[in-house]
């Protein structure tokens, strides 16, 4: 069979769970049986062996099945960089970018002229996409993940000496704050489990079955996390620095209310492209850099 025929019947058997990007995600898994990280298009002049076939109707057949393509591919692009996933780590959503966003812009405009030594902590790091992503900006800063699955932490390490940043970072198998000691950090980055489990039932299948649900789930309301961390987040917490955490639907209310009853501020909130409160920056009451 050539390639636009296989292109064709694919397009069409991915079309009920694809829309209108079937054609796209035909070509592109097209590339990944033959080894590529780019789509195959019809006017391309590969030469396909019977096994590369054979292994595209299997990965169309996942895809069907709802397998998302960054869990075929096993890595994710974010903040334009290729990040590995695995089993124990959440798949990187576009939207999180606008928390390395608003760190890297504080951090650029409040912090290196003060202090070139800027030192970060990325709270259930998972893949490390939020930590690295920021190191990758900021030249003189270090960093610390830390996760409570030791399989995220060895991806996330991965992903380090992917991107030659295993220098600048480290990561540690920790619930939240419990193996991180007395060090204070100037950018605290979080993305903690926030849905509720009565949402469950809402949740694409691409989500529901494929990303870790200790990385989705979050009590009866969500919130279970954001209190237990945002009730420690001041003690390890600089004088200057600020955190950016990430927020669900609907929560802006009620996460603002656990920051002041930790003594902190927030300071902005940023909406993601949906128009949705996403991003939280908080401080300290008396950051005078804010």
């Amino acid at each position: 069979m050539d390639i636009p025929t296989l292109i064709m019947n694919a397009t069409e058997s991915l079309l009920d769970r694809c829309g209108d990007r079937a054609k796209f995600e035909a070509r592109l898994l097209l590339g990944v049986a033959v080894g590529s990280h780019e789509p195959i298009y019809p006017h391309m002049h590969v030469q396909l062996r019977e096994e590369q076939i054979e292994r595209y109707y299997e990965l169309i057949s996942e895809r069907i099945a709802g397998k998302p393509i960054s869990r075929i591919r096993g890595w994710r692009e974010f903040w334009s960089l290729p990040f590995k996933l695995n089993q124990a780590t959440l798949d990187p959503r576009p939207e999180s970018e606008l928390l390395v966003e608003k760190a890297v812009l504080y951090a650029q405009s409040k912090l290196f002229s003060k202090n070139n030594k800027i030192h970060l902590l990325d709270l259930g790091t998972g893949s490390g996409c939020l930590l690295l992503s920021c190191l990758k900006e900021l030249k003189f800063a270090t960093g610390v993940g830390v996760d409570i699955n030791k399989n995220a932490i060895f991806q996330a390490q991965e992903n380090a000496r992917l991107l030659h940043l295993e220098e600048r970072s480290e990561f540690l198998i920790s619930n939240w704050f419990d193996g991180i000691g007395d060090h204070c950090f100037d950018i605290i980055l979080c993305n903690p489990p926030y849905i509720s489990r009565r949402h469950e039932k809402y949740l694409k299948d691409e989500v529901l079955l494929f990303d870790p649900q200790e990385a989705l789930f979050s009590g009866k309301e969500g919130l279970a996390d954001y209190e237990i961390i945002i009730s420690s987040l001041a003690q390890y917490l600089s004088a200057q620095g600020i955190v950016s955490l990430e927020i669900g639907y609907n929560q802006l209310e009620r996460v603002s209310g656990f920051v002041r009853q930790a003594n902190l501020r927030v300071s902005d909130v940023y909406k993601d492209l949906q128009g949705i409160p996403r991003c939280l920056i908080i401080c300290h009451p008396n950051n005078t850099l804010l």
